[in-house]
Formats: C-alpha cells, sequence, structure tokens
C-alpha cells in the first residue's frame, strides 16, 4: 500500500489545524481568566493562639488565608509548629506555615541560640523562614554590633546546614528598630539564605511610614526583601507607650485610616512576588476580623492591581 504526499497532506493538516485552535483556546482561556489577588497570611496570635490547631486551620483556609506565621520559643509552641505543618502537609499548596518567628532578649536568654537551633530543626526538610529579631532590654554597652553579629551568623550558619532561610526582623523598641537598620548586618553578611522584613506597623511607629520613606526603604532593600507585612492604621498615633503605638498601628484593613494603597503598590513595584503577611497582634474575635481584613485586602489588591506572580 502506497502513501501518496497528496493523501498524507489530507492527514497531517487536519491534525495541525485541531492542534492549533486548541492551543488559542488554551490561550485565551488562560490570558481571559480572572487575577487572583497577592496571597495574604496571618500571625499565630489575635487569638487564633487560643485554638486548636485543626479548627485554626479550618477556619483561615475557609476565610481565604494562605497560611500562617508560628510562634518557635517554646517546646509548646514548636509542638504548635509542628501540628501546622502536619496540617500544611494535608491541605498542600492552599496552606502554609511561611514562618517561624522568635523574639530573643538578652536579658533573658543571653546569647544561647537552643530554641533556635531547636526550631530550625523542626522547619528542616520543609517550607517556610524562621524570623530572628533581638532585644536588648538594658543598654549598659554590653551587647555591641560585634555580638549580635556573631550570634547572627551562628544561628545562619546553623539554618543554612538544615536548608532553612533566616529573616532579620525589624521591630520597633529593639536592637533593629526598622528595615534600614536590619539591613546594614544583612548587607554586610551578603548571604542567600538571609534577607530582611519590612514591617509597614514597626515602620510607622519608628517615624518610616510616610511615603517617602517607605519608598527609600524599598529601594535600598531591594534584592534583600525576604517577607513584606501590613496592617490597618491610624493616621495620628498614640504615643503614650509602646502598647498604645501598637493599637495605633495594628488594626483590621478595613479600619484602617491609614491610606495602604501607596504601601501595596511599593509591595507590586518591588522585586518582591511572595505572599504578604497580616499582623494581628492584641486583636481579638478572629473570625470576625480575619473576615472583614480579606474583604478588604481583595478590594485594595484589585484597586492596585496587586496580584499573585
Amino acid at each position: 500500500m502506497s502513501i501518496t504526499l497528496k493523501s498524507l497532506k489530507n492527514v497531517i493538516v487536519p491534525i495541525l489545524l485541531c492542534l492549533f485552535v486548541g492551543a488559542c483556546a488554551t490561550f485565551a482561556t488562560t490570558t481571559n481568566s480572572p487575577k487572583e489577588p497577592r496571597a495574604l497570611y496571618t500571625y499565630y496570635f489575635g487569638g487564633i493562639e487560643h485554638m486548636e490547631v485543626a479548627p485554626a486551620v479550618d477556619m483561615l483556609q475557609r476565610l481565604g488565608y494562605a497560611g500562617i506565621g508560628a510562634g518557635a520559643r517554646s517546646e509548646d509552641e514548636r509542638n504548635r509548629l509542628s501540628e501546622y505543618y502536619q496540617w500544611s502537609d494535608k491541605k498542600g499548596d492552599s496552606f502554609n506555615v511561611v514562618s517561624a518567628m522568635m523574639a530573643h532578649r538578652f536579658s533573658q536568654f543571653g546569647f544561647s541560640d537552643a530554641d533556635h537551633r531547636a526550631a530550625i530543626d523542626r522547619m528542616e526538610g520543609k517550607s517556610g523562614t524562621l524570623w530572628v529579631w533581638v532585644r536588648d532590654d538594658k543598654p549598659d554597652g554590653t551587647i555591641t554590633d560585634k555580638k549580635v553579629e556573631s550570634f547572627i551568623r551562628g544561628i545562619l550558619d546553623y539554618a543554612v546546614s538544615k536548608g532553612v532561610k533566616v529573616i532579620l526582623y525589624p521591630h520597633y523598641n529593639t536592637y533593629f528598630p526598622t528595615t534600614e537598620d536590619a539591613l546594614v548586618l544583612v548587607e554586610k553578611i551578603d548571604h542567600p539564605s538571609l534577607g530582611v522584613a519590612i514591617n509597614l506597623s514597626h515602620e510607622q511607629m519608628s517615624d518610616k511610614g510616610g511615603v517617602v520613606a517607605l519608598t527609600q526603604t524599598f529601594e535600598k532593600a531591594k534584592g534583600r526583601i525576604s517577607t513584606v507585612v501590613i496592617s490597618g492604621s491610624l493616621i495620628e498615633l498614640d504615643r503614650s507607650s509602646v502598647g498604645t503605638m501598637n493599637d495605633s498601628t495594628i488594626l483590621s484593613l478595613d479600619d484602617s485610616e491609614y491610606d495602604l494603597r501607596p504601601f501595596m503598590r511599593l509591595i507590586k513595584d518591588s522585586e518582591y512576588k511572595g505572599p504578604v503577611g497580616f499582623i494581628n497582634f492584641r486583636l481579638k474575635e478572629p473570625e470576625d476580623y480575619l473576615t472583614r481584613t480579606i474583604k478588604r485586602w481583595h478590594e485594595l489588591c484589585e484597586e492596585v492591581g496587586l496580584y499573585k506572580t
């Protein structure tokens, strides 16, 4: 049986046409599909710490949150961290443990990094980054830049050996109150597994919350930004105490007097493409404030064009 050029053409051309039409349909479906808002996750407190892990995860997933940043200081917190990881494994990409976080007071823990290592051991082979911030409670000259650098390097070295990344987390009233302060050490160490966070609340408390100052912060931190954190805020802060400043700068997004859109545009224009954190410290009734926040988040993302990449 012989195959002529004409008969071969009659077979191949329809096949190619079908493939072309199918590819065009796929392209049209992809390009016309609605864009998704950038993923938003929240922290382990704000009332969530009083819930069992399973219902907490179910609530966050039901409301549309991408995951959680969990505590890791105590053994109880690390056990809870492991539970979050177990649920993350069950839920897949729809729920992630974004971070394990740990405040460190030199007056209480000295330069021991035992808890950091214990947290890193729980994180080995899993997703998430270790957030570290340090506080010199009683400045008497014994805590120096050199000692702090050595402390952070020690944590980073151990984390790298376990395949875990570290974020130096700026926090008002600590050794590194702003992103720019933390960036000095991050750039000095200059390691791909060490990044810096930008937290709107702590920038505001440190008088760095204006659009010009934030623009400079994002520009200086370019290439080093490992997470970005947002919250609703008042315009005029109550600076009576750290507590009142927290209450002024950590609100549900729909309660924000402060215009969040310029900050979100900076996220959009930055090289940071990951999920954004919503800090919920001292907030109450998580089902309520989380519902209102995610709704406002989606509205803001639509307004400024901040989508998943």
